[in-house]
């Protein structure tokens, strides 16, 4: 009787460990450096618009969702605007919905005082690192922590150097930094491939998105694309969490 508790307390060890922390870590690090040029330019963009220092770093560790804090910086104007700040806020991230209900299954076993704290610090990047690999066998949840832990490591120094360096540099457009965004989500949406039938639901997403984007005013196409692809993927291919031969020459 003993014996079985022990093998079974082990098993919900190796469940997540140390090692596992440390390899998301390390897989992260492509991802984690995008995420630090793109943290460049939210701390350039916050001092910009007027934050300070401890606001702007205030910000980044209670919301921590950077495509939303980004959005709320063009609305940034004196009165403020809280309640069309809020509303694209809420919008933009109804997106970690879809994340998190993707995830449920491999946080489950863990107690909630160990799986909301590591919900707040899930990033779209490290998201996407730790299911890609979950999706070739992976299974320790610390590959999940240590792959959004680092991306968040990387982001918040990020966003202090940019706020430091940011009365010198003027429209981070101009030297290219505003694309810094577009390529850190291209690279997280094409390390997920797998086989041609992803182009599916990629596909009737980003079209989704499109007519939305043309149609609504606001930030809807962000939920909208979300949905649709979910669907999609659902309906006619594999589930996500599913391990599956990697074939088309996918790595």
């Amino acid at each position: 009787m003993s014996s079985a508790i022990d093998t079974d307390s082990a098993a919900q060890y190796d469940d997540f460990t140390r090692n596992g922390v440390r390899r998301g870590m390390q897989a992260a690090i492509p991802m984690g450096i995008g995420v630090a040029v793109y943290g460049l330019v939210f701390g350039l963009l916050a001092r910009q618009v007027g934050l300070s220092l401890a606001e702007n770093l205030l910000m980044n560790v209670f919301v921590f969702a950077g495509a939303a804090q980004t959005a709320s910086l063009d609305m940034w104007t004196y009165p403020l605007p809280i309640l069309s700040i809020v509303a694209t806020t809420l919008l933009i991230n109804l997106r970690l919905i879809l994340l998190g209900a993707a995830v449920r299954p491999w946080l489950r076993q863990l107690p909630d005082r160990k799986v909301y704290p590591m919900l707040h610090v899930m990033a779209d990047e490290g998201w996407a690192v730790a299911m890609n690999a979950r999706r070739r066998g992976e299974r320790d949840v610390g590959f999940f922590l240590g792959a959004n832990l680092f991306v968040g490591l990387c982001w918040l120094p990020s966003i202090v150097i940019g706020h430091l360096v940011g009365g010198g540099v003027g429209d981070p457009a101009v030297i290219g930094l505003d694309f810094a965004f577009t390529t850190i989500f291209a690279a997280t949406l094409f390390s997920g491939y797998r086989t041609r039938f992803d182009l599916v639901p990629w596909g009737a997403a980003g079209g989704a998105a499109l007519m939305v984007w043309w149609l609504l005013p606001g930030t809807w196409y962000v939920l909208v694309g979300g949905v649709t692809g979910f669907f999609v993927g659902f309906a006619f291919g594999k589930p996500a969490l599913a391990p599956g031969p990697m074939i088309d020459g996918a790595p």
